[in-house]
């Protein structure tokens, strides 16, 4: 069977497929992961075959232009989200449609000038993909996928806020009272799929099937066919430094901002460097913050029994730790879970998955979380040293880890895409 992943242009959109793809390729498969020119070097890291399509992409930008989109604003308006759960609509309108309007952009300048969706059609049609598994901000990939005859499924790696959206234009479009009058991502999307000759459907905004790679218990309540899979998680390679050789003599604490929020988000909103820095002596413990210089700018003095690692892969850091402090990244959480490691998440940004994250961190009893509002050095202070010390804490992550443990593999699900494969692909 041959296998075409496409992502977007992130390294934490490209870690989560990464166990799957390596599944698939040990079950004798062969594998293709589709995304932009500055991500290849990225996936042949990862021991995968990239194949690159478009022009290098600047997301920061693309989220930046898409928060002044006023069609992004007008399609947000069409699914009248109301003012009690702002981080809903934030997460849809500045981060899901922006992603989208990537490949389906609503200034037609830009969309003459990125031939990405072109590109990856002309690939799947000539590789011929058995089956397409895809990004779900990348729409470009269903098409393509339509136009080859694959069978194609989404890889959720967060809420399903894609799905949400379609189910939620389909309701006003049925209903009696203000009705809409046509679908909002049809209109987005009727330009490119007109060139190919196609008409717009819920498969190719939602896939065929999903796979998810969320815990249950998080999914948002969209009534489509998901199939769980266990996020295994994968943070990169490098050496083991021999540092982590020794047991450590003090209560270890990992600080990390994540990769996407080290690209896109610096600068904006709280961050406990300074905080945590000053902790170090009056909670006794040691920390491994892996941070770079632009995140260490406001830090005036390095403590000692502190220290500071530009990048190094969880999966070999959790082990040896305590506690995580974090932004609520699903890469740090999955980590985190993997190795039964409690969290703190303090002051969790509006929009995207941190603040869902947050709160079901603390709804399992595996961490703690603190709202932007109530942030400060002293709740900071008492938070981390309640995870660190109150033994319910571990109870919370050792549950999260039996869940985890609960989900199929990635090996287990390789069996069921090949017989929905079988089944979808034309």
């Amino acid at each position: 069977m041959r296998v075409l992943f496409s992502i977007m242009p992130a390294t934490a959109h490209l870690y989560p497929i990464v166990p799957l793809a390596w599944a698939l390729q040990a079950s004798g498969h062969e594998v293709r992961v589709a995304s932009h020119p500055d991500m290849a070097a990225t996936i042949t890291a990862a021991g995968l075959t990239a194949v690159s399509v478009g022009r290098p992409a600047d997301l920061g930008a693309l989220m930046r232009d898409g928060a002044s989109d006023q069609c992004l604003e007008q399609i947000t308006e069409a699914l009248e989200i109301g003012s009690d759960d702002l981080n809903l609509r934030n997460a849809i309108r500045y981060y899901t449609l922006a992603g989208v309007s990537l490949y389906f952009p609503t200034d037609p300048q830009r969309a003459e000038s990125d031939r990405a969706v072109d590109d990856l059609v002309a690939f799947a049609r000539s590789w011929r993909p058995d089956l397409v598994l895809w990004d779900p901000l990348v729409l470009a990939a269903p098409v393509a996928a339509r136009l080859s005859g694959a069978a194609h499924a989404r890889v959720l790696y967060g809420l399903d806020y894609v799905g949400w959206a379609q189910q939620r234009f389909t309701e006003r479009i049925g209903r009696r009272a203000q009705p809409l009058t046509e679908h909002p991502l049809a209109e987005l999307m009727r330009p490119t799929l007109r060139r190919f000759g196609l008409d717009f459907d819920a498969e190719l905004a939602v896939g065929q099937w999903t796979l998810d790679l969320l815990p249950e218990r998080m999914r948002l309540p969209v009534d489509l066919r998901y199939t769980a899979l266990r996020r295994v998680p994968y943070t990169g390679t490098t050496t083991v430094p021999q540092w982590l050789y020794d047991e450590p003599k003090r209560p270890r604490v990992c600080l990390t901002l994540g990769m996407s929020t080290r690209k896109f988000l610096s600068g904006h909103g709280a961050s406990p460097i300074a905080d945590i820095f000053g902790l170090v002596e009056e909670l006794d413990i040691e920390l491994v913050a892996t941070v770079n210089s632009a995140q260490l700018a406001d830090v005036e003095e390095l403590p000692d029994r502190v220290r500071i690692v530009d990048y190094l892969p969880l999966d070999l850091l959790l082990p040896t730790c305590s506690a995580v402090v974090h932004h609520g990244g699903g890469g740090t959480f999955a980590a985190a879970v993997a190795h039964q490691v409690p969290q703190l998440i303090p002051a969790p940004g509006e929009g995207g998955d941190r603040v869902a994250f947050a709160r079901y961190v603390e709804q399992r009893g595996a961490g703690l979380t603190v709202s932007r509002t109530d942030y400060s050095a002293d709740v900071f202070a008492e938070q981390l040293f309640r995870v660190l010390h109150e033994p319910s804490f571990q109870d919370g992550a050792a549950g999260l880890h039996d869940d985890m443990l609960a989900t199929p593999s990635p090996r287990d699900v390789v069996p069921v895409l090949e017989k929905l494969s079988d089944r979808y692909r034309r």
